[in-house]
């Protein structure tokens, strides 16, 4: 019982953190990019990720556009597209639910042409849509390779 309670305690502190962090993000920074950039490090901090970017909907083009990256290979995705309609990304957009993959590796739908181009092997993710007050989809946001255990729901939650 006590063990629960302190895995519960544990689970508020870190959504707590989160918070916190993003709230401070929102007053220290004007521009939108910084708040993005400052929104993705805290998700990395709080799950303990390796890697992570926001990517943005062009309606125009029907792509995804890594818009804020953070990770070793960053430089190489920062701008980069692809069609709304392919990956992992790309199912949540569309979706619109979130999704845990522990192991991307078993999942058909992972764009293994952004691992290649990178040179960075993605174990896990997870995957966020972003959208507008009416709910209206605007991009996803991707947490990818957790240092320590495997990605869950809970890092989800957070």
């Amino acid at each position: 019982m006590i063990r629960q309670e302190n895995k519960i305690k544990l689970h508020c502190e870190r959504q707590l953190e989160a918070v916190r962090a993003i709230s401070e993000a929102l007053f220290q920074h004007t521009s939108m990019d910084n708040v993005v950039r400052q929104t993705l490090q805290t998700a990395l901090q709080v799950i303990g990720a390796d890697a992570g970017s926001v990517l943005l909907a062009d309606a125009g083009s029907k792509q995804l556009i890594f818009r804020c990256v953070i990770g070793e290979k960053a430089e190489l995705l920062q701008g980069t597209s692809m069609p709304w309609t392919q990956g992992i990304a790309g199912a949540v957009f569309t979706s619109g639910n979130p999704e845990v993959i522990v192991n991307v590796k078993e999942d058909p739908r992972h764009c293994r042409a952004i691992d290649c181009l990178t040179r960075y092997e993605t174990l896990g993710m997870i995957a966020l849509p972003l959208k507008r007050w009416n709910g209206e989809p605007i991009g996803v946001l991707e947490v990818l390779n957790k240092r320590t255990g495997r990605l869950t729901q809970e890092d989800c939650d957070i």
